[in-house]
């Protein structure tokens, strides 16, 4: 249960009829016509900023606000925009809860369950590759929302989905762009699940990396503390390791050779990767790539100073 909290918090936003290319061929027309910029004029911007501070007077729900957001996200300035997509993340985190207690059903569970044992593939658990009407349903308005089915501990259930943002990103500030990209990746690809690792040690440290990018260049952005608090989680998976894959052997307490190999690379090509990790990696080798009390002392320190 403790995994699927991380993993629900930590992959912790938008795919319905507003499709990409729609995104990308306006961001063609500004680029082409300077002209179409001004249409985003101040007037405009208002009249719209105040139907959607109505909306949220109201309590809308998700829906249609997503299709408010779709109609009028090209019409807004950059930082209005970006709070009409911080306005649909807190509503999606505010559904979520009423969303699992749908999937929390043992009918439901197991029908899932079949279906995806058919399949072995959650990409392909979409609600038009299912029979049974209800499940049907239940997965249509999990897509349409921007959420996805993901699966741990033998149980299935909702996240939010931040590739459903990646259309949002040609409209929003730089910080935001680069938040989209850094959650898209993480709702994508869990990095851990069920005790276990599920992506590599070399994909661990280029996230590290792009975290820490972020922090470094958005230092006052909204999204700051929630960038960091994920980064906190991932340094500590790179300290640590998980239960089903460890950073050190347990039967010789040697450092993993993937591992070692994706810290060498990392610390090479990015001058940028965290001090903590450089800093641990030199002692670890130090110490015969071995875990000694010198090197457990520095892993505890280092946790206790991302607290």
């Amino acid at each position: 249960m403790i995994n699927k909290k991380i993993l629900v918090a930590a992959v912790l936003v938008l795919t319905i009829s507003f499709g990409t290319g729609c995104v990308s061929q306006n961001k063609r027309d500004m680029e082409d016509n300077p002209s179409v910029e001004s249409n985003v004029s101040e007037p405009r911007d208002n009249d719209i900023v105040k139907e959607y501070e109505n909306m949220i007077n109201n309590e809308t729900n998700i829906s249609q606000f997503i299709s408010f957001v779709d109609k009028n996200i090209e019409k807004l300035s950059p930082e209005n925009a970006s709070k009409l997509i911080a306005k649909l993340e807190e509503l999606q985190e505010i559904y979520i809860g009423q969303l699992e207690d749908k999937y929390n059903t043992t009918e439901n569970q197991t029908i899932l369950f079949e279906a995806f044992k058919f399949g072995l593939d959650l990409e392909k658990l979409k609600y038009k590759n299912i029979e049974d009407e209800e499940i049907k349903e239940l997965l249509k308005e999990t897509e349409e929302l921007g959420y996805k089915v993901e699966m741990a501990e033998g149980s299935f259930f909702p996240v939010i989905d931040y590739g459903f943002y990646e259309k949002y990103s040609a409209y929003v500030t730089e910080d935001v762009k680069d938040y989209i990209s850094i959650m898209a990746v993480e709702s994508g690809k869990a990095p851990a699940k069920d005790a276990a690792l599920a992506i590599s040690w070399g994909e661990l440290l280029e996230r590290i990396s792009k975290q820490e990018r972020f922090l470094n260049e958005h230092k006052e952005s909204v999204k700051f503390e929630k960038i960091n608090e994920l980064y906190g989680k991932y340094i500590f998976l790179a300290l640590h390791g998980l239960d089903n894959t460890p950073l050190f052997g347990r039967s010789d307490n040697r450092l993993d050779d993937e591992a070692k190999a994706a810290y060498e690379k990392a610390i090479t090509k990015d001058s940028q990767v965290s001090k903590v990790i450089k800093e641990y990696y030199e002692l670890i080798k130090k110490n015969g790539y071995k875990m000694t009390e010198e090197v457990k002392n520095y892993r505890n320190q280092a946790n206790e100073n991302l607290k």
